[in-house]
């Protein structure tokens, strides 16, 4: 391998000089963390130290945005540097984790864990989202890959009903704020992961559910009283499952201001904790003495809302909010960009730190100097589900139109076009972040057709063929087959969903 290497991610940086071993890589997604949660990004001063002092080593890109405003085509895209749409994956083909194992499968050496393999990499990987699981086909090109499901499942019979029974475990569950949704377990992996390090350079993945609903932090970092929190609790189940999320987004669903202050309050704090096990993370780095070999990558799937356009939670929008998310790398192969970021990029940035240059991203097929996000809705307006929630709430065609709509978002960092279901609008984001003024495209000074020269981008649109898909150079690892689950582990699955708020 070459003394060093320069970085190129979309043409950012060219001519940083790295060093000839190369770098271990850690890359932590914190799911549903939005970018004004995180210090750098207008955070109060002291609520994320870790993240802070990580951008103040390396850097805080300032237009990173995600591919999609939720998390399987959003990390299907951090994996291969497709869009959802070139996989097929904007919604699992089935709605199931298994039926996008399926697509991902097909794709598996074209997934930078498998890359990095190929090319001598280590690889262990952790995850607290089903949706980013083995069973989901996300395992692929890892040694080690860990799914942890969230400890409140032990109680998910009770956690998922509606009566008095359902509503005391949730009470309970709030009073003791024992439980996290995993993060503890998986940072034991990674420290142990670490702490034993072989000297081989190693990909470390992990993704962390605790900024996702229900919002529910353990103590102390949860620092309401008891009252409180059984109340924040009773709001997450009322409010934060499946059907309410729906509801909200179709304009037929109401959540207490104050509700949404504690949700407020207490995603806050789940941001703090996971600061928390990020400061654990860098030290176990430290006291190995690999910190200044490793590239650490701290981003986001997607933002959350709690109530701003009308949504609550995430999904059924390209909202700023949604897809503006943080992202902070620090190490060998950091890099810095004034332009937009798509995490699409991602994939060819560490490969290009690891001195791995033949890789499937080599020659990039999107759009360059424009972040292109997508979001497929989870059925159209004919749907059999779609057409029996609507009947039995009375939705009008104007609220079926919101949970139906397919979007399709470009931006330059200053000016975004929004197509929804073929409707477009531009928005100018530095005097109008929240999107409310559609812009004359003839004032745009040219931004209009610049974006919407990108929307009709051959890869926008493309889709990979059936039964293939594109593979590492030299051949590399072979797609593995999917893990076979009983019916058992089928319904545990689905309760798991569930308890996310995905069905």
């Amino acid at each position: 391998m070459a003394d060093t290497a320069a970085i190129v991610a979309g043409g950012c940086c060219r001519g940083l000089t790295l060093p000839a071993v190369p770098p271990n890589i850690l890359l932590v997604v914190l799911d549903a963390l939005r970018r004004d949660a995180a210090e750098p990004y207008g955070a109060p001063a002291g609520s994320t130290p870790a993240i802070g002092e990580l951008a103040t080593r390396g850097a805080a890109l300032r237009q990173a945005y995600a591919t999609s405003s939720w998390t399987l085509p959003s990390h299907a895209s951090m994996f291969t540097g497709l869009l959802p749409r070139q996989l097929g994956l904007g919604q699992a083909p089935d709605g199931s984790p298994q039926s996008a194992a399926t697509v991902l499968r097909r794709v598996g050496g074209h997934m930078v864990p498998a890359v990095l393999s190929h090319s001598g990499y280590a690889t262990a990987g952790w995850s607290t989202n089903l949706w980013v699981s083995q069973h989901a086909g996300f395992d692929q090109g890892f040694e080690q890959f860990t799914y942890v499901p969230s400890p409140r499942l032990e109680r998910r019979t009770a956690l998922l009903g509606e009566g008095p029974r359902a509503r005391l475990a949730w009470a309970m569950e709030g009073l003791s704020a024992r439980r996290d949704d995993g993060a503890a377990d998986v940072g034991n992996g990674l420290r142990a992961s670490i702490a034993a390090w072989s000297g081989q350079p190693t990909f470390w993945f992990v993704n962390l559910c605790e900024c996702h609903s229900p919002y529910l932090p353990p103590r102390p970092w949860d620092d309401l009283g008891g009252a409180e929190r059984v109340q924040a609790a009773l709001d997450s189940q009322r409010h934060l499952n499946f059907e309410s999320i729906c509801l909200f987004a179709a304009g037929r669903w109401e959540i207490p201001a104050e509700a949404f202050e504690r949700m407020r309050h207490l995603y806050a704090r789940a941001a703090a904790y996971m600061d928390s096990w990020l400061a654990d993370a860098l030290e176990a780095l430290d006291r190995r003495g690999i910190l200044d070999q490793t590239l650490v990558i701290v981003t986001s799937d997607h933002g959350e809302s709690f109530g701003e356009a009308g949504l609550i939670a995430h999904g059924f929008s390209l909202d700023q909010r949604l897809i503006h998310v943080p992202l902070v790398m620090a190490g060998p192969g950091a890099v810095s960009r004034p332009g937009p970021f798509s995490q699409a990029e991602l994939p060819e940035l560490m490969c290009e730190a690891a001195g791995v240059h033949a890789h499937p991203w080599a020659e990039r097929g999107l759009p360059q100097m424009v972040a292109i996000s997508q979001y497929d809705p989870v059925g159209s307006a004919d749907h059999p589900r779609i057409r029996e929630f609507a009947q039995r709430w009375k939705l009008d065609s104007a609220a079926v139109g919101h949970l139906t709509a397919r979007f399709t978002a470009a931006t330059d960092g200053r000016h975004k076009l929004i197509a929804r279901d073929g409707v477009e609008q531009l928005f100018d984001l530095e005097h109008d972040p929240d999107e409310r003024a559609p812009l004359d495209p003839g004032s745009a000074n040219g931004a209009f057709a610049s974006l919407r020269q990108a929307l009709e981008h051959p890869a926008v649109a493309a889709s990979l063929p059936k039964g293939g898909g594109p593979q590492p150079p030299g051949g590399g690892p072979q797609p593995t087959a999917p893990p076979t689950a009983s019916d058992e582990e089928l319904a545990a699955l689905e309760r798991q969903m569930k308890l996310l708020g995905y069905m």
